[in-house]
């Protein structure tokens, strides 16, 4: 009800919101607030009916070189070309600057620019199109030394954005048969899953993806999204270009839920939407995205057409926006909610109201009340987290009407204060129906999650460095057990050691913290070093009742972190975090005023997880792994750094077209599928790769009486393979090469988890030599997040099939003391987290070892 919004009224910031808003609702693709060019909305309404294709051999040369050299200067393709002229004097090669516009012109993609403040508070769109100066720092709109200069004629402005419409690029996706094959999963699986849920008392087998989630599920059931619709997930995230100069801007894309999760998240379906020059923070982001949402809702209203290449057919598709996913805080610049130090500070909006220490403005979202404790409004009673509903809350229209209808400075301080609302989202002027809802359409964010936000807590705390008020103190806190120096800089250099045993397919391995934790560790390496590493390395340094508390988390956090979940698997989640929860909030805060702040607010995210596994799909499927890995695609391209912004605003224009083309015509973009040369393809994803032996070779004892055991026969003529790749990607090796290198030069890839197959022939097996199995009193005591288990060597050979070998797992070294009393050497399980959705893409690297 926008207008009645705007007849509330309310405070200038807000009016600026709705006004804003309004606009967005009066969009169309005619209006002028942010026009195509007519060509451009002519092809829009009209777009091709035919399969684009290169039928000039030159122009194929031309395009074929300057996407191989797209990662290169301009100087390398004009030295290709100078050589192809030489050659061939007749040969038609267009420059540089000539294949940029062809390839332009083939892909139809091209971009809207817009004015800005030469500071970057706002964006001249909207209700801001017809402004000479900017509403926030009144700096001129254009270039005053040419406007004056020409009596007013010349408006050459003085700084400009760019903003690339999502139709012409939805519209390539169906260019080809293949491509447009793929944007046909949504329609399919969620058939499938319609007919699951008929036949098992609508409770699925699995939740593997955004569309196996309730609020999908009920847009579907309600008619808002119907077959041939498009489904939007928006991402949105600030990026630091240069560590050491101010280089910040914004980045936001689209994600296309159509595809199936195994393309949706590469780099050729991934859709940049703009680029928000810097190096100042924007003071009205809503100006800046404004364009970008201009062109979605004359969509939403008028309607995509689009050519479908694999049933050469014209068809009519209504776009739908499902989710607007951030960090912290680029959420706000979605939601226009108050920061996570809020009374009502949840990002997800489920109405739990935090406490704040006597005096001081941060609230936390403690559960329980401390003892002696008055603050008004804050000293409600205990919060049973079992009994909270974590989904988001009903209420937020009612606590916007609020908001806005207050009519002075402090009735509106006092209502933001208690609704956690700040002004109206900018995603209001989309359609109602063709979106989830605010605030439905927000997710949590599992990356900085599981990475900084809660990497950070447990270190403060076990390192002594949190907050200490003049009423505590640090020599009680007996879990701060690194504030030992000593055991610090010990536990980082075995963090550091572990490296060698984490295959290359973990990633980066986590850096010794003790040094640098404090030098830009990344999410990944808090991850494996916490939660991977962390249950098994703290063993014995923490106290029992911290490490057991710890290890409740992690166990929820390995658990939501994979992207294909069960019923049982998120019950189980969610009642870890609850646990963990409860006894975190007894064991740090202890009831205490003074150590309120323990209890950040990233500890009640936690339970989040578990509840939006059910109702927006698995974390892995929304978390902002693919947005920094476009950001880092994008920073790394940069060859201006006197101008870095306008640089990256055209390479993400040149992204979107190169996409474009590689989509339209396939055969322009090589095929990963190829196999390294020698190696045998064994069906199902599993290769075999070099090295292989170049005579037969002779097995040792052990290994003889595997094998005679098994054939009942002597032991034939056979050889061997060093690397297996797995249908997930990974490569397996095998101890045969991987051992005739220094430990410190290798990352171990041959430990590896497989399940039972009963083999019949003596054709393409695996000698595997097995652990134990997990010590089970450690198994129990945490949570089994430690897998305890003895390595057996040559006493415990044994042949399976290679294609029942699943993954490749790390097997660390460690000595626990067992309840028992005895120290033993034993290793330790890490699985890689979240396997399958954590890059954008998936390479497989191929080392050339040659022939033995």
């Amino acid at each position: 009800e926008i207008q009645r919004l705007a007849s509330v009224g309310g405070q200038t910031d807000v009016l600026q919101s709705i006004s804003f808003i309004q606009a967005l609702r009066r969009s169309t693709l005619d209006d002028n607030l942010s026009p195509l060019d007519p060509d451009a909305l002519d092809r829009l309404r009209n777009p091709p009916q035919h399969q684009l294709k290169i039928e000039d051999p030159h122009l194929r040369l031309a395009i074929d070189t300057y996407l191989a050299l797209e990662h290169s200067a301009v100087e390398a393709y004009n030295n290709v070309c100078k050589a192809v002229l030489r050659c061939y004097p007749d040969t038609v090669f267009p420059s540089h600057h000539e294949i940029k516009r062809i390839v332009a012109q083939m892909s139809g993609i091209e971009s809207i620019a817009d004015d800005m403040c030469a500071e970057g508070c706002t964006a001249f769109t909207g209700d801001y199109a017809l402004l000479d100066r900017c509403p926030h720092c009144h700096s001129y709109r254009y270039d005053q030394i040419k406007y004056e200069a020409s009596n007013g004629k010349v408006k050459s402005p003085v700084k400009v954005f760019h903003t690339v419409p999502i139709g012409p690029q939805l519209q390539t996706l169906y260019r080809d048969p293949a491509a447009a094959a793929n944007m046909c999963y949504r329609d399919e699986r969620t058939k499938h899953i319609f007919e699951e849920l008929e036949l098992a008392d609508g409770k699925l087998s699995v939740y593997d993806d955004i569309i196996t989630g309730t609020e999908y599920l009920k847009a579907v059931n309600e008619g808002k999204i119907q077959d041939n619709d498009i489904v939007l997930m928006l991402s949105i995230d600030s990026a630091q270009l240069y560590e050491s100069k101010e280089s910040d801007c914004w980045i936001y894309i689209w994600i296309i839920i159509n595809l199936s999760p195994d393309l949706r998240y590469k780099k050729k379906y991934i859709l940049p939407g703009g680029i928000i020059p810097g190096p100042n923070k924007p003071k009205f982001i809503e100006s800046f995205l404004f364009p970008g949402l201009h062109h979605l809702v004359g969509l939403q209203k008028e309607g995509l057409r689009i050519w479908d290449a694999s049933k050469d057919q014209m068809f009519k598709s209504d776009l739908f926006f499902a989710f607007g996913t951030a960090d912290g805080p680029g959420l706000l610049c979605l939601s226009s909610m108050v920061g996570h130090t809020g009374k009502n500070g949840c990002r997800m909006y489920c109405g739990l109201k935090g406490r704040h220490k006597h005096g001081q403005p941060q609230y936390y979202p403690v559960l329980l009340k401390p003892l002696n404790y008055t603050v008004s409004g804050c000293d409600h009673d205990d919060i049973d987290i079992n009994k909270l509903s974590l989904l988001p809350c009903s209420d937020y229209v009612d606590n916007l009407y609020r908001v806005i209808s207050t009519t002075t400075t402090a009735q509106y301080n006092q209502q933001r204060l208690e609704t956690g609302i700040v002004k109206p989202s900018i995603l209001l002027g989309l359609l109602p129906n063709r979106m989830f809802g605010i605030p439905e359409c927000f997710t949590p964010d599992i990356m900085h999650f599981e990475g900084p936000n809660m990497g950070s807590l447990f270190t403060d705390l076990w390192r002594g460095t949190m907050r200490c008020d003049a009423t505590d103190n640090r020599d009680s806190w007996d879990w701060a057990v690194f504030r030992d120096k000593a055991v610090w800089m010990d536990h980082g250099a075995t963090v550091a050691a572990c490296a060698q045993y984490l295959p290359g397919s973990f990633d980066r391995p986590p850096r010794n913290p003790a040094e640098k934790i404090n030098t830009y560790y990344k999410a990944w390496e808090f991850i494996l070093w916490l939660w991977g590493l962390g249950p098994g390395l703290l063993y014995g340094i923490l106290p029992d009742k911290y490490w057991q508390n710890f290890c409740k988390f992690v166990r929820g956090v390995r658990i939501m972190s994979q992207h294909s979940l069960t019923f049982e698997d998120i019950q189980e989640a969610h009642r870890s975090f609850c646990e963990w929860e409860y006894e975190f909030e007894c064991i740090y805060y202890q009831r205490r005023a003074d150590r309120i702040h323990f209890v950040r607010p990233c500890a009640h995210q936690a339970n989040h997880l578990a509840t939006e596994g059910f109702r927006s799909g698995p974390s892995a499927c929304y978390a902002q792994w693919t947005m920094e890995r476009v950001i880092g695609m994008l920073g790394m391209e940069i060859r201006q750094p006197s101008n870095p912004f306008s640089n990256l605003t055209f390479l993400a224009i040149r992204r979107c077209q190169i996409n474009a083309l590689k989509v339209m015509i396939p055969d322009l973009e090589p095929s990963n599928n190829l196999l390294p040369n020698h190696s045998v393809d064994l069906g199902g994803g599993y290769v075999l790769l070099r090295a292989r032996d170049r005579y037969n070779y002779h097995p040792n004892e052990a290994e003889s009486r595997v094998i005679s055991e098994f054939l009942h026969a002597p032991v034939p003529k056979f050889k061997r393979w060093a690397r297996l790749r797995l249908p997930n990607g990974q490569v397996s090796r095998c101890a045969w090469k991987e051992t005739l290198k220094p430990a410190d030069k290798v990352r171990m890839a041959r430990n590896v988890k497989y399940h039972d197959d009963e083999i019949y022939h003596f054709i393409t097996v695996a000698m595997i030599s097995v652990y134990s199995c997990p010590d089970p009193e450690l198994l129990q005591k945490l949570m089994q997040t430690v897998w305890s288990c003895k390595y057996h060597d040559s006493e415990a050979l044994q042949l399976v099939s290679a294609k029942s070998i699943q993954s490749v797992v790390a097997m660390i070294p460690h000595r626990p003391k067992l309840q028992s009393g005895v120290v033993e050497d034993h290793f330790f399980l890490l699985e890689k987290p979240g396997l399958g959705l954590v890059t954008v893409d998936e390479e497989i690297e191929d080392e050339a070892d040659g022939d033995e």
